[in-house]
């Protein structure tokens, strides 16, 4: 990405602060992203092919340094990146550190299918970096392989290229953590996250207008709601309550019809890793091909509300705690705003 490019980034996922590697050449950049609402990022280290940080995350105190790894892919320079990161495990060795990314390298025979079945010499030497400096992989729940050449029959070469680790143990980490391998979308690499799980107390949620729920055309109950509905008393009292139903027939059909988006995701990515495990079993072929551009349409589809969803959340501003009067203010305006709006859309 360049610097006008992950700018864009930033604003999709509501991001405010980013720090960079840009990319030199073919190889490919590096960027860690944060909200500095929720944590604070303060950089150490920035290098061609490595950069690190410290996390400070502001609800759960939880404390870590951050390095994010692009693997060199010619040979002789894999092995200067991981001897400059452990330098940095050398100069901070009571520090708990994540390491991830993708290290362009393979432990062991297992983890590639297709091609030479031989171990190299840069899986070996990886192999030692890591018993060295006493790092611990963090599993990932599914699929082996994080990346595959996409082609057909004997062609066709999977390896798991991608991975996290944990530098200093996860005893002084206190936290659960799962990586997971997510679904493919326009790249030979599978996409892998890893979520740390803390523990959060209830949170009270008012009611908000989801911007994300304009993306589906039976939005238009809205239109009709409104013209139905028959309030008798002072234009006030009027739509007031009629705000007031329509309220409450829109949850009603975001949980029957919308659905929760969450859910949806998690069933297509269900859907497209079935699609994933074929394909590292057998290759590509016309069927597979073809599901899975089905799977990936309904796909994006769905990132496209949850990017509004996750955008909105991110420009919320918090009222103040008792400011009832406001807030009550502040959602009905919005749900009359949207009301006005779709009637507009649908004269139009």
């Amino acid at each position: 990405m360049n610097i006008a490019e992950m700018d864009l980034f930033k604003q999709k996922l509501g991001f405010r602060k980013a720090e960079d590697s840009p990319v030199l050449g073919v190889s490919g950049g590096l960027a860690i992203i944060w909200d500095p609402r929720n944590a604070l990022f303060t950089p150490i280290e920035k290098r061609q092919n490595w950069m690190c940080g410290r996390v400070n995350c502001y609800n759960n105190k939880l404390k870590f340094n951050l390095i994010n790894v692009y693997g060199p892919t010619q040979n002789r320079d894999k092995a200067l990146v991981w001897l400059e990161i452990e330098t940095f495990f050398k100069n901070n060795p009571n520090e708990v550190s994540i390491i991830g990314g993708d290290f362009n390298a393979i432990l062991k025979v297992s983890d590639k299918r297709g091609g030479s079945n031989k171990l190299s010499v840069v899986a070996i030497e990886f192999a030692d970096w890591i018993n060295r400096n006493s790092l611990m992989e963090i599993q990932t729940t599914d699929n082996t392989f994080t990346w595959n050449n996409r082609r057909k029959g004997f062609n066709n070469i999977a390896e798991k290229l991608d991975r996290f680790f944990i530098f200093g143990g996860l005893s002084n980490f206190n936290n659960t953590m799962e990586a997971e391998i997510l679904p493919i979308s326009g790249s030979d690499h599978y996409p892998i996250q890893l979520e740390i799980l803390v523990e959060q107390g209830p949170k009270n949620c008012p009611f908000k207008f989801e911007q994300m729920w304009y993306k589906d055309e039976n939005i238009l109950l809205l239109e009709k709601c409104w013209k139905e509905e028959v309030v008798s008393g002072s234009k006030m009292f009027i739509v007031a309550n009629k705000l007031k139903i329509i309220k409450r027939k829109l949850l009603e059909w975001n949980v029957e019809h919308f659905g929760n988006i969450f859910e949806r995701k998690q069933l297509v990515e269900t859907k497209l890793k079935a699609v994933n495990t074929e394909v590292l079993k057998s290759g590509m072929d016309e069927i597979l091909f073809l599901r899975e551009k089905t799977l990936l349409k309904d796909y994006e589809d769905i990132l496209a509300k949850e990017e509004i969803y996750w955008r909105q959340k991110s420009r919320e501003s918090w009222l103040k705690d008792g400011d009832r009067n406001t807030k009550f203010f502040h959602n009905n305006t919005k749900l009359k705003r949207c009301v006005n709006r779709i009637s507009s859309i649908r004269n139009s």
